[in-house]
This record gives structure tokens, C-alpha cells and sequence, in this order.
């Protein structure tokens, strides 16, 4: 009985084992692949202003959004720089291949991972780019305390559940059947999405209104609703959230800009970002002196 129970406990540690592994061996093989690159110091010769590309993006690949797509155009672009959406801590372990529990989590998400493996694949072919942070560093334990993503789910849910039930008002009703029109825009483009698609004006403006929609316009219908008046404390820390992140992420964008002047950088961002971060940088570019760029 003791060696059952032995064995029974070792089979899943055996398992785990074996799929990470295998996820190493796969990622390690990407990024050794050989490819022909242009030199990022070439690219930096020709510089002679700061140029700033906010590159959108997607975390796991598509069918149509491959990790070849991603890293040809960071490859077009040569930075000298890539921003990545994570914290010091998630940069450092990335960066010294140290993110262990990282690469455990996505060996059951049974997808591939874009941003990372596409980072260190350009990263080890020009060892003289840089990987640095730009993301809001209290964002996890803004999201840990507040439980941030279950309740905000539940928030936007509940809400449009009272419109389901035809218990709104008229300009709330409104309000929701807006939201999910743009919504099913959105689902639309995700289903079919391309790098141009995905940096594009047109789904730029689209996630800038239904970021809206989700940030301040419904949570304002909940304030005003008894039947969800479970959320009265929770509904300022939802609306406060996307633009308290957002804002932080420009400000070490904006540092990153200033300490490295006359060179190439991108901005690599879960698309969703992207017109934010468009839109606030474009204020900053006389004052910062550095060209803004799109795809």
C-alpha cells in the first residue's frame, strides 16, 4: 500500500516534469533558431531622433498571428530597446531565464506563448538591445487585494444581466446595447485577427469606447441600481483601475524615453493598451522630443 500511494503521488510530479520539459525543449529550439537579422547597431546609425513604436499584441499565438509575424516585424523595426507589459520582477526573471512558475502555468494553457519566446529569439540575436519594464508596478497586488478580475467579471455581468431582464431604464438600456454592439465588433475582430489588424485605427477606436463602456459607463449604472448595491464599495476600485494602470504605464514609458535619447524603441503591448498609450504619448512628444509611430 505504501508503494502505491508512493507511486500514485510520484505520477504527477513525473508528468509536470516531462511538460516542462518539453515546453523548455520547444522554447529553447525557437529561439536558437538562426535567422537572418538586421543589425540593430546598423539601424542605430541612421537614428538621429528617438523614435517611440507602440507595437500591439497578443499573448498566446493565433491562427493568423504566429511568432515568426511578431519577431519579423520587431526585426523591421531593429530597436535598440523593447518595453515589455510586465513588472522589474517578471522583466529580471525573463531576461535571466529565471521564471520558472511562468513556464510551469503555460505548459497547461496548451497554447504557444508570443511575446516572451519572440523577445529573447531577437534578444540573442542582437545582444546589444535591451529588455526593460514599463509596467505598473502595483498592479498585482492591486488586482491580488481587490480580487480584481472575478469581481469586476461579476460587476459587468450583474449589470448586463438587469438588461436582460428588461429591468433598466431606457438611456441604461441604451447604454448596454451600445456596449454590446462594440463588444461583438470586438469578438469579430479577435476571431480574425492580424498584426495590421490588431494596430489598427479602426480597432483602436473600437477598444477605446468599449473600454469606456466597461470602466464607466456600466459601473455608473450599477452605482445607481439597488439591486447591485453589493458592489457600492467595490464599483470605485473597477472604474479606477484602467486608468490608474494606464497612466503609470505612460509615466515609465515616458522615463525610458528620456534616459535613452536618439535611439529605437518598442513598445510591446496586449493591443487592448494600444490606444491608450497612442493617445497619451502623442502629448509628450515636442516636450520629450521623440517621434511617435504606429505599424
Amino acid at each position: 500500500m505504501k508503494y502505491i500511494h508512493t507511486v500514485k503521488t510520484l505520477i504527477p510530479l513525473i508528468i509536470v516534469t516531462i511538460s516542462l520539459v518539453q515546453y523548455n525543449v520547444e522554447l529553447n529550439s525557437y529561439i536558437a533558431q538562426n535567422t537572418n537579422s538586421i543589425s540593430t547597431q546598423e539601424r542605430k546609425q541612421k537614428v538621429k531622433t528617438t523614435e517611440v513604436h507602440i507595437v500591439g499584441t497578443v499573448h498566446f499565438e493565433t491562427d493568423l498571428i504566429k511568432r515568426e509575424y511578431l519577431f519579423a516585424l520587431l526585426d523591421s523595426i531593429s530597436p535598440s530597446i523593447i518595453l515589455y507589459e510586465g513588472d522589474s520582477s517578471t522583466v529580471r526573471s525573463i531576461t535571466n531565464k529565471t521564471d520558472y512558475l511562468a513556464r510551469l502555468l503555460d505548459v497547461f494553457k496548451r497554447k504557444k506563448r508570443v511575446e516572451k519566446p519572440v523577445v529573447l529569439k531577437y534578444l540573442k540575436n542582437n545582444p546589444n538591445s535591451i529588455l526593460l519594464p514599463y509596467e505598473w508596478e502595483l498592479k498585482v497586488q492591486y488586482q491580488r487585494k481587490h480580487k480584481l478580475r472575478k469581481n469586476s467579471k461579476k460587476l459587468i455581468n450583474d449589470t448586463i444581466g438587469l438588461f436582460s431582464d428588461k429591468l433598466l431604464n431606457e438611456n441604461e438600456s441604451a447604454t448596454i446595447e451600445k456596449f454590446l454592439e462594440l463588444n461583438k465588433a470586438l469578438v469579430k475582430i479577435e476571431k480574425n485577427a492580424t498584426i495590421s489588424t490588431i494596430n489598427s485605427v479602426a480597432t483602436d477606436s473600437i477598444l477605446k469606447y468599449r473600454q469606456h463602456y466597461i470602466y464607466k459607463d456600466i459601473p455608473e449604472i450599477a452605482l445607481q441600481r439597488k439591486e447591485l448595491d453589493k458592489y457600492s464599495d467595490f464599483v470605485p476600485i473597477h472604474m479606477n483601475y484602467w486608468e490608474t494602470r494606464n497612466k503609470a504605464m505612460v509615466q515609465n514609458i515616458l522615463k525610458q524615453i528620456k534616459a535613452n535619447p536618439n535611439t529605437v524603441i518598442v513598445v510591446l503591448n496586449g493591443f487592448y493598451h494600444r490606444y491608450y498609450l497612442i493617445e497619451e504619448l502623442k502629448k509628450y512628444e515636442h516636450e520629450f522630443e521623440f517621434q511617435l509611430k504606429g505599424v
